[in-house]
């Protein structure tokens, strides 16, 4: 029994071209569930993702582009978040198997505002992880039998030997105190970061994170495309997938 989840930060596909081309790797990858961030209304993972998390989403720039979607084979049960702009978060009954959650995240990258916080410091990073913390909190109290499993898109390297790839250390400290709180560990992070390990200096910052102490192994999480850096025309960031087996 096997569980196979995927993350990609897909730029705001408008163009027909770049939606075919995004298209081929996740029909390639062929996960359970996707967490697709700064995406658009018109692409999708393909037509076997007929559960979405899509509605009632705000927009980024127009109202068909989005933050964070969640796509799934299986049926979902949408989830209030503290932030509907940025994060997004589901219940997902397989068809066999006990329910799990995943919540999808879009945290502010270096420089930016969020709401009324400054970027400067990385003071909106901060202030946003700390509203979704508590979301994480809340719903592993509402649901303490469930898997919970984060992805997203955190613009914070979490690299443990340098160089440095994004982000600060002020800010991978307060990620990292953040998860550990709340019993997550990043199955990308450190000596797990494949981005790291196949295309150095490269580094994950969109993640992949589960329960510490989860009843599924994972193992190691693959990028793509296949390249030293991202291709840029396609996405600035690589894709990440990590599949987990039930022990």
């Amino acid at each position: 029994m096997f569980l196979k989840l995927a993350t990609w930060n897909v730029a705001l596909p408008v163009a027909a071209r770049r939606r075919e081309a995004l298209r081929t790797y996740t029909d390639r990858e062929q996960a359970d569930v996707w967490v697709l961030t700064e995406t658009h209304d018109g692409f999708t993972p393909g037509l076997q993702y007929s559960h979405s998390s899509m509605a009632g989403r705000d927009g980024l720039h127009k109202q068909e582009h989005r933050w964070v979607t969640i796509w799934s084979r299986y049926p979902i049960k949408p989830l209030v978040t503290s932030d509907e702009m940025r994060t997004a978060a589901v219940r997902i009954k397989p068809d066999s198997g006990p329910p799990f959650i995943v919540y999808g995240t879009v945290l502010p990258w270096t420089g930016s505002i969020w709401r009324t916080y400054t970027g400067a410091g990385g003071v909106a990073f901060r202030e946003s992880l700390a509203v979704q913390t508590n979301d994480w909190v809340r719903i592993r109290q509402d649901y303490p039998e469930d898997e919970f499993f984060l992805l997203g898109d955190f613009n914070q390297d979490m690299v443990e030997n340098p160089p440095r790839y994004y982000g600060s250390r002020a800010n991978r400290t307060a990620l990292e105190n953040a998860l550990k709180n709340v019993g997550l560990v990043a199955v990308t992070g450190g000596d797990g970061d494949p981005i790291r390990r196949d295309s150095p200096p490269c580094a994950c910052i969109d993640h992949i994170c589960a329960r510490s102490d989860s009843k599924w192994k994972a193992d190691p999480p693959v990028r793509w495309p296949d390249v030293p850096v991202p291709e840029r025309w396609l996405s600035d960031h690589f894709g990440l997938s990590a599949t987990f087996h039930k022990t």
